[in-house]
C-alpha cells in the first residue's frame, strides 16, 4: 500500500468533507437546495457562526458549493451545491448505510 497522496481520488474527496459538521452543511443543501446563511443557521443551531461560516467558505474553495449574491436592499447571500457538489449525494448515503451497518465498525 502506498501513503496516500493530494492527487488520490480518495484523499481529494476527504479533503472537501474534512471537518466536523460539512457534512451536514451538504446534507442540508442537497435536502432543500439553495440556502441562504440565515436558513442554514437556523436548520443547524448547533453550529456556531464561526463554524458555519468557515464550513461554507471551505464547500466554496473545495468547488463543493457556490455563493451567490443578489444586488437587493439588503443584499442576500444563497449557497448551492455545484453539479460536483450534488455528486457527493451517494458518496454520503453510502458514507450513511455503511455507519448504520453492523454497528458502525467492521466484522469479522
Amino acid at each position: 500500500m502506498t501513503a496516500p497522496t493530494p492527487t488520490c481520488p480518495v484523499e481529494i474527496t476527504l479533503s472537501a468533507l474534512r471537518g466536523r459538521w460539512t457534512t451536514l452543511v451538504v446534507r442540508e443543501l442537497l435536502r432543500d437546495g439553495p440556502h441562504t446563511y440565515s436558513a442554514l443557521a437556523a436548520v443547524l443551531p448547533a453550529l456556531s457562526d464561526k463554524v458555519l461560516s468557515d464550513r461554507l467558505d471551505h464547500l466554496v474553495e473545495a468547488g463543493v458549493a457556490e455563493r451567490t449574491r443578489t444586488a437587493s436592499w439588503p443584499p442576500t447571500v444563497t449557497y448551492a451545491l455545484t453539479p460536483r457538489g450534488r455528486e457527493l449525494g451517494p458518496v454520503l448515503q453510502a458514507l450513511w448505510d455503511w455507519g448504520a451497518g453492523a454497528g458502525g465498525g467492521a466484522t469479522s
